[in-house]
C-alpha cells in the first residue's frame, strides 16, 4: 500500500523530479570541484598503467566471443592493474585514501543529504493539506535543520556502508573470484540498503513534524521495529524495482536515461518514506487530491 500510494503521488506531482535533478546537478558540480585535486593524478596513473584500456577491452569482449566470462576475466585483469598502481605508487595510494575519506564518504554524504528535509517538507504539505510548496524556497528556509539532519545521518550511513563492505569482503575471501560473486554482492547490498532505508524511513518526516533530529530518529526506529515486516518488505520491493529499472535504462539508453532515473529514484524514496510515516501513524493524507484514511490497526 505504501509503495502504491507513494508512486501515485509521485506521478501526480512529477515536477518534484526536475527540482531534485537540478539539486543533483548543483551537488555534482560541487563534488567534482572538490574532487579534481585528487582525481586527476589518480586518473593519470591509471591511464599510464593501462587500466582504462583493460576495462574497455573487457566490455568489448562481452559483445564479442568472450561473453560474460570474458567480461569477468577482463575486469579482474583491470583490478590487478589497479592493485599494482597502489603497490608501486605511494602518492596515488595516499591521494586515493584521502579522496575516499574526505570526498566520497564525508563530503558526498553531507552534501547529498541536504535535500531530504526540504523534500519531506514539500511532500508533507501536499499530503497533509494539499498545499503546494516550492522545493527551492523550502531548501533555503530549512537549511539549518537540514545541516543538523545530514550531520546526524552521516555516521549511520557510514556504519551501514562499513557493514556492507565487511560482508562483501568476507564473501569474496570465502568463495573467491567466481561467477556467483556479483550476485552475492547484489544480494548483500539489497539486504543492507533495505534495512537502512527501513530504519530511517520516517526520520525526515518526523523532523518535519517537529520532533527534532535525535527524537525523530528514535521515533523512526520505533515505527520500523513495530511494523518491521511491512516496512522492510516495502523497501525490499522498492530497491528491487529501482535496481531492475536502473539496469534496464542503463543498458537500453547507454546510461543517458539515468539523468532522469536517478532523481526519479530519489524522489520515489522520499515519497515512500513519508507515505510509510503517514500509514504507520494512522494519519489521513491526500493522494492526488483525494483523501486516504489508513486502517486504524496499522497505527503505531
Amino acid at each position: 500500500m505504501s509503495f502504491k500510494n507513494a508512486f501515485k503521488n509521485l506521478i501526480a506531482h512529477f515536477g518534484i523530479v526536475w527540482a531534485v535533478l537540478l539539486y543533483m546537478i548543483i551537488c555534482a558540480a560541487i563534488i567534482v570541484g572538490l574532487s579534481l585535486p585528487f582525481i586527476l593524478p589518480i586518473a593519470n596513473a591509471f591511464g599510464e598503467a593501462g587500466v582504462f584500456r583493460a576495462v574497455g577491452d573487457a566490455v568489448t569482449s562481452l559483445f564479442n566471443d568472450g561473453g560474460w566470462n570474458g567480461l569477468w576475466d577482463g575486469l579482474y585483469g583491470a583490478y590487478q592493474l589497479i592493485v599494482g598502481v597502489f603497490e608501486n605508487n605511494d602518492r596515488v595510494a595516499s591521494l586515493t585514501m584521502m579522496f575516499f575519506i574526505f570526498i566520497a564518504v564525508l563530503a558526498f554524504r553531507f552534501v547529498f543529504g541536504l535535500y531530504e528535509i526540504p523534500l519531506a517538507t514539500v511532500l508533507d504539505g501536499r499530503m497533509s493539506c494539499n498545499a503546494e510548496y516550492g522545493f527551492g524556497g523550502k531548501f533555503v528556509s530549512t537549511l539549518g535543520v537540514s545541516i543538523r539532519f545530514s550531520l546526524a545521518k552521516m555516521p549511520i550511513m557510514i556504519a551501514f556502508d562499513a557493514v556492507s563492505f565487511a560482508a562483501i569482503y568476507g564473501m569474496t575471501k570465502a568463495i573467491g573470484m567466481n561467477v556467483a560473486l556479483p550476485f552475492i554482492i547484489i544480494l548483500i547490498l539489497f539486504v543492507t540498503r533495505a534495512l537502512r532505508s527501513s530504519l530511517t524511513a520516517c526520520w525526515a518526516p518526523c523532523v518535519v513534524n517537529g520532533m527534532g533530529v535525535i527524537k525523530g530518529f528514535a521515533r523512526s526506529s520505533e515505527i520500523c521495529f513495530k511494523r518491521f515486516g511491512s516496512v522492510y518488505s516495502t523497501y525490499i520491493i522498492s530497491w528491487l524495482l529501482i535496481f531492475a529499472c536502473g539496469l534496464f535504462i542503463t543498458l537500453f539508453t547507454l546510461g543517458v536515461g539515468l539523468i532522469v532515473a536517478l532523481p526519479f529514484a530519489m524522489s520515489l524514496l522520499g515519497h515512500i518514506g513519508i507515505t510509510v510515516f503517514y500509514n504507520k501513524t494512522g494519519k489521513r493524507y491526500y493522494i492526488d487530491g483525494a483523501v486516504f484514511t489508513p486502517p486504524v490497526e496499522n497505527a503505531v
